[in-house]
């Protein structure tokens, strides 16, 4: 079994049905604000069991409209993961409030929930929880209590883990809100950016909304100030048609995931935290040996990833002097893997042979 090479990525081709998607959408002439917009948040409200979608121009922009939204202001506290990615704690520095990072389990890469209960303040306003890799956070039911318990606004960051769930319940539908991207590596993909908020929260879902179309309700009445935040009709076309494709797209990740976690069963590397709801957005191992296993598949043609190389809290921007040495670790360690639905099981079992070999020598 050999491949020329194994790309990290394999997002083309694209499905018949999304170029037929497409084509519709340039022959119809409409691409803003048209009928493929009202289709995907009637889907995609569906799909999750809420009331209310609104759909942004990047799951970053849907971040800030909902700590703007929820008024977080200046010497308000927001806690975050210190391992994820940057927008997660650039929102509310941003805005002005107060980022208070979170160590990490490593075992499963979310956040500590001890160390998330010692760091909730009488000015702690909401939490940013990022559902990393395409696993729901295994605690996630303890920490919507602490929320409530404690009145902090949780806020689900699900940009990884679309259609992932705990016992049934997908993610975004733990807490008071939940934010998506569907950028095109996404789970459930578009052609470009693009995100969305999901509440059940009327209010809140009435002031995300004008926040997002620059504080209108009616055209040309501006009730506050607000951004230019949307969803183009190409992307909601595109996102209509590849929703009916994800229950299957990541039961194929599902699949290529188990060829991985049966040959390196007995490797020198953490495999992820296996779990039955876990989606696979990333197939993500820890070694010491990262650069050098990085490399070495490299000279195999096999493409890699980091997610993420540098841990938010180790980050000039963010200046913590606390240290956050999980995260720390984890970002010295991991490796993430290809694992698309166009990957063949073939080169998924080529892949992992060649790190089974790598440890071996």
């Amino acid at each position: 079994m050999q491949f020329d090479s194994v790309p990290f990525l394999r997002l083309s081709p694209l499905r018949a049905e999304v170029k037929t998607a497409l084509e519709d959408v340039l022959e119809n002439g409409v691409f803003m604000n048209g009928e493929n917009i009202e289709a995907f948040k009637y889907g995609f409200s569906n799909f999750l069991d809420l009331n209310a979608i609104i759909p942004t121009a990047n799951c970053t922009d849907a971040l800030e409209i909902i700590l703007r939204s929820l008024d977080i202001q200046e010497g308000d506290e927001v806690i975050t993961s210190a391992f994820s990615w940057f927008s997660d704690a650039s929102v509310i520095k941003l805005i002005g409030a107060k980022v208070v990072f979170c160590d990490i389990d490593i075992s499963h890469f979310e956040i500590n929930l001890s160390d998330l209960e010692r760091r909730i303040t009488v000015k702690t306003k909401a939490l940013i929880l990022p559902h990393l890799f395409g696993l729901l956070h295994p605690e996630i039911d303890k920490i919507s209590s602490i929320c409530k318990q404690n009145n902090i606004v949780l806020i689900e960051d699900c940009a990884q883990a679309h259609g992932a769930s705990l016992n049934g319940k997908l993610a975004g539908t733990f807490g008071d809100v939940a934010v998506f991207s569907f950028y095109p590596t996404k789970n459930l993909a578009a052609l470009g950016d693009a995100g969305a908020i999901a509440t059940n929260n009327g209010t809140l879902a009435e002031n995300c909304s004008r926040w997002a179309n620059h504080g209108q309700e009616i055209r040309n009445e501006h009730l506050q100030l607000g951004r230019n935040s949307r969803m183009d009709e190409i992307q909601a076309a595109v996102l209509c048609t590849n929703l009916t494709f994800l229950h299957s797209d990541n039961e194929k990740r599902q699949k290529l995931a188990g060829i991985y976690y049966d040959i390196l069963a007995d490797t020198n590397c953490a495999l992820p935290h296996r779990a039955n709801g876990h989606v696979y957005h990333q197939f993500v191992i820890r070694t010491d040996r990262r650069d050098e296993l990085q490399k070495f598949l490299l000279e195999n043609n096999i493409e890699t990833d980091i997610h993420y190389p540098t841990a938010l809290s180790d980050m000039e921007v963010f200046y913590s002097l606390e240290k956050f040495d999980q995260a720390s670790l984890a970002s010295r360690t991991v490796l993430s893997l290809p694992i698309h639905p166009n990957h063949t099981e073939l080169e998924i079992s080529f892949v992992a042979e060649k790190i089974k070999s790598f440890f071996r020598a």
